[in-house]
């Protein structure tokens, strides 16, 4: 079985081969071909970006206290279904890496197809959690103090393209659901909950030591597997490999810059948000 790293054959095996026993995998696929993916990605981009964030999210924001009070207990459960779903998806993907003893095996975690095991259903689901967290955003809208600004917009613009083709290599595809799954796991605890102060700047610190992770992997991955069907992807699919470069870089720098004023420089919250900075509820 090879899974090819493009766009054009992208597919995503949604129920593992084993639990049907001998009925051939590609029978039990949800397969996007052509240019379907690419299509779908940017239309995800257009519909958060021009038409619920300017648009629909601002109409239908509440006005009465007590719909305001019905949008706050909602904007709980919202945060607290995230908060257990990510941290699911962290502990299940590093039990995974545990019990195929891939945990401690830099090569294997790069190296092992994902394909044909109960982790790609995983994986799909956490892929499309990524529009699930646009409600972050309906929340600030709706009962934040400032609207949501750039750093807010375009991590939840492109996170699901993003993780779209994170699912063409295994070790960027695991490191995605474990590290992502583990800084959102604390994050919407947060978000449900505050932490004491003292404690915050580990989120934002440990968001920056993910995305620093998870581009190293991309870059290493062809290289580390040689023999597999992506090896030769930063130079036979240039478009398809360097994507991610313009997402994952900017969410990165935007980040440092966030962690540098506020943690570092000692900057006050409303002061970044001013100039740029995120909201809580990011």
């Amino acid at each position: 079985m090879t899974f090819d790293f493009t766009h054009k054959s992208m597919d995503f095996q949604v129920i593992p081969e084993k639990i049907y026993g001998s009925w051939p995998s590609h029978e039990i696929r949800v397969k996007l071909d052509s240019h379907l993916p690419i299509i779908f990605c940017v239309s995800s981009f257009a519909l958060y970006w021009f038409v619920l964030v300017p648009i629909v999210f601002p109409a239908t924001k509440p006005t009465t206290k007590k719909s305001i009070a019905r949008a706050e207990t909602w904007r709980d459960v919202h945060n607290f279904s995230l908060f257990v779903y990510s941290g699911f998806t962290c502990f299940a993907t590093l039990y995974y890496l545990w019990s195929e003893n891939q945990l401690f095996d830099w090569h294997a975690i790069l190296c092992t197809p994902v394909e044909g095991t109960w982790l790609r259903p995983l994986s799909v689901a956490f892929t499309f959690s990524k529009m699930v967290e646009w409600l972050d955003t309906m929340f600030i809208v709706w009962l934040g103090k400032h609207p949501p600004k750039f750093l807010h917009k375009y991590h939840h613009a492109t996170t699901f393209w993003l993780f779209c083709y994170v699912m063409n290599m295994p070790g960027a595809e695991k490191f995605g659901m474990l590290l992502n799954g583990g800084v959102h796991f604390l994050m919407y605890s947060h978000y449900w909950r505050s932490w004491p102060k003292a404690f915050v700047p580990l989120i934002t610190g440990l968001q920056i030591t993910q995305l620093a992770t998870v581009i190293y992997t991309w870059y290493a991955n062809p290289g580390e597997c040689p023999n597999a069907s992506f090896a030769t992807a930063k130079v036979d699919l240039p478009f398809e490999f360097n994507m991610p470069y313009t997402m994952v870089p900017v969410f990165l720098l935007l980040f440092l810059k966030f962690f540098i004023n506020r943690f570092v420089l000692g900057k006050s919250k409303g002061s970044i948000k001013k100039k740029g900075g995120d909201d809580k509820n990011k």
